[in-house]
């Protein structure tokens, strides 16, 4: 510290809070109550309870016997639904030759099996749709199936 003014200022606040800690360690307190011994709380009477098994475990006196449980039916549930079956693919020899872009819009070459066609997005080639084509593919639908055709190089 640069000052001693605030030195001796600090030191003083340190010493009073201290001095309190200590007070309030060491003094008794002014306001004890006296201490009341506590009141015997009065013994609770309960009627006695009838003997009963609580858990459901066999009883072992009755090994010989058959448990009512046991001569429930058991539940049968009915199967889940069959799963459809899904549309078998086929192999489809299916290539793309090139892409036309003109005036009029983009066209796609394709040969489906032996056949070759020029058709844009939505059009039809043979029993196949283009439906749509992204960066690298094409994809050719026929009843319900989607077929992807790679783009040439």
């Amino acid at each position: 510290m640069k000052s001693r003014w605030t030195t001796c200022l600090l030191l003083a606040a340190v010493a009073v809070v201290w001095g309190i800690v200590a007070w309030k360690i060491f003094a008794p307190a002014n306001d004890a109550a006296p201490a009341v011994p506590p009141r015997a709380a009065a013994p609770v009477v309960r009627p006695p309870v009838a003997d009963t098994l609580l858990l459901d475990y066999p009883d072992p006196f009755l090994k010989g016997q058959v448990s009512a449980a046991a001569a429930a039916p058991p539940v049968v549930r009915s199967l889940p639904p069959a799963k459809v079956a899904a549309c078998k693919r086929e192999r489809v020899a299916a290539a793309h030759l090139g892409t036309v872009a003109s005036a009029w819009g983009t066209l796609y070459i394709l040969t489906v099996g032996s056949e070759q066609y020029e058709i844009p997005c939505g059009g039809s080639a043979g029993d196949f749709v283009l439906a749509g084509c992204d960066r690298d593919s094409l994809y050719l639908r026929q009843g319900g199936v989607t077929y992807g055709v790679k783009l040439c190089d």
